[in-house]
C-alpha cells in the first residue's frame, strides 16, 4: 500500500475553528468545527451517483485507518480550494456542501462557485 496516497490536514483559525482533510489519492473529504470538542459538520458531494454503500479508506497520520462513504468524498482540487479559503477567510467554504454532525440545526451558508 502507498503511504504516499494519504494524507491528514489540519487548518485552525485564530478564533479556535478548524478544518481537516482526509484524503486518499484523488478524493478526500473535510470536516468544518466551529470549536474544540465540537462534533462539527462534514463534507458531501451533491453530484455523488455511485453505489450508497460504497466506502474510502483514509489512513490518519497516527496510523488509524478509517472508513467514510464515497458520497461525502469531492476531488482533491476541490479539497484544496477549501483548504486554501478557509486559510485566508478562518470561516468554512461556502462552496461546499455540508451536513450538520452536531444535529444543533445549524445551518451553514451554501452558494455555488
Amino acid at each position: 500500500m502507498n503511504e504516499s496516497r494519504y494524507r491528514e490536514v489540519w487548518l485552525e483559525s485564530p478564533d479556535g475553528q478548524s478544518l481537516c482533510a482526509l484524503i486518499n489519492g484523488n478524493l478526500g473529504w473535510l470536516m468544518y468545527l466551529r470549536e474544540n470538542g465540537d462534533a462539527g459538520f462534514s463534507s458531501r458531494n451533491p453530484n455523488y451517483s455511485g453505489p450508497a454503500d460504497a466506502t474510502i479508506e483514509y489512513r490518519l497520520s497516527n496510523g488509524q485507518q478509517d472508513e467514510y462513504p464515497a458520497s461525502w468524498a469531492l476531488s482533491v482540487a476541490e479539497i484544496e480550494r477549501a483548504l486554501n479559503f478557509f486559510q485566508k477567510e478562518h470561516k468554512p467554504p461556502t462552496f461546499i456542501h455540508w451536513h450538520n454532525d452536531s444535529g444543533d440545526g445549524t445551518i451553514l451558508e451554501h452558494q455555488d462557485a
